[in-house]
């Protein structure tokens, strides 16, 4: 279906005070979402007369619309609690031997980095990729760092400061030729940008789903190639992970097929339910469409921060831009204060370590453009 902007911005409430540029942050809930959510919430104080085929449902529901937005397989994909029980998960789980790596860039989110340090008391060694001299990942830096004992690469598709976009096609190729697990953060790009993991080799990607997918916390999803669920051992075990029934006491520890091995019990159904209604919005529009709508937006928005005086500090190379973009006027504290002064006047926007950060979504259009520019005396 076609972007149809009016439509779109009457299914989120927050349209109607805010300019909200912060998907990068946390994502709101459309009306239908939160209709979604207040059913099921409603069924918890009824146990008895609850909907329950349609909450056993909703986890089939959810892998589909995984499985699509990523250019996937619904069996490849599994649940956690947050993107870093996701992480922790896809690297715990690799058979590692003392002496063994994994590599990690600089600057990653701090969700990616723990779980990797977490590692180094069973021997292993975490090795930090330095960014390019112009403050970005690069490939050729990652290759050069690679060595025998490397055994997995955790890396944001989309990084969080600034929006630097990495190109998935050359990790996964890079990763597969140097026979290195790739475990990506998808946090930043699935829902907003269109996706084929398994056209481009990626062996785990997982995001949480509180920002562009619009389900609040205490859900993560994650995709896993076949080979990531040969080499990824289940690092912690339940009901939901064998084939057994929940009242089969042979204990037999007998894996579920596919990715449902990774999951053990007690499902987050209440965003599971909020992920269902926004994943469903999202995919009602193509995705191509969804990121031209938000690159043009911010587009207009980087060519007359420049034209004020600011630094653009993201990167505008088509080969690495995402929806995210970033500009400064060169002292923190500056920033700090037209962060507030957007604040105050309900044009939702984040100070980060490059600057003021902005992060449009598909229902956002030039009025909020409009509000954030008003708000920036020209330099």
């Amino acid at each position: 279906m076609a972007l149809d902007l009016e439509m779109v911005r009457s299914e989120f409430p927050v349209t109607e005070e805010w300019a909200y540029l912060n998907h990068a942050a946390i994502g709101p809930f459309s009306r239908r979402t939160t209709a979604a959510v207040d059913a099921v919430v409603h069924g918890f104080s009824s146990p008895e007369a609850m909907d329950r085929d349609g909450r056993a449902a909703a986890p089939d529901i959810a892998r589909e619309h995984v499985a699509a937005l990523v250019g996937g397989t619904s069996e490849r994909v599994a649940f956690a609690g947050s993107l870093a029980d996701a992480i922790s998960l896809a690297t715990a789980g690799i058979d590692w031997r003392p002496g063994d790596n994994v590599l990690i860039p600089r600057e990653e989110f701090p969700s990616n980095v723990y779980p990797v340090l977490n590692l180094e008391r069973r021997g292993v060694n975490v090795r930090y990729v330095k960014k390019d001299g112009r403050g970005y990942t690069s490939i050729e830096k990652i290759a050069a760092a690679i060595d025998d004992r490397t055994r997995a690469l955790v890396i944001s598709h989309v990084e969080f400061m600034t929006g630097y976009r990495n190109d998935l096609s050359a990790i996964g190729a890079l990763c597969r030729d140097r026979d290195v697990i790739s475990i990506v953060d998808g946090t930043q790009s699935i829902g907003p940008l269109p996706l084929n993991v398994e056209q481009d080799g990626i062996d785990v990607i997982a995001a949480h789903c509180y920002k562009w997918l619009m389900a609040a916390f205490g859900l993560g999803i994650m995709h896993f190639s076949e080979r990531a669920i040969e080499r990824i051992h289940p690092t912690y075990a339940g009901r939901l992970s064998v084939n057994s029934g929940f009242e089969n006491l042979d204990y037999a520890l007998d894996w579920r097929p596919g990715a449902q091995r990774y999951q053990t019990g007690g499902l987050n159904w209440i965003a599971l339910t909020a992920f269902n209604a926004s994943a469903e919005l999202i995919r009602s529009f193509d995705q191509h469409d969804i990121r031209q709508h938000m690159l043009q937006l911010t587009d207009r928005l980087l060519d007359e921060v420049t034209d004020m005086g600011y630094q653009v500090t993201s990167e505008r190379d088509p080969a690495h831009r995402s929806q995210i973009c970033s500009f400064s006027t060169g002292d923190p504290e500056q920033d700090a204060v037209l962060v507030e002064r957007m604040t105050s006047n309900h044009v939702a926007v984040s100070l980060r370590g490059k600057g003021i950060r902005v992060s449009p979504y598909f229902y956002n259009n030039d009025s909020d453009i409009d509000r954030l520019l008003e708000l920036l005396p020209r330099r």
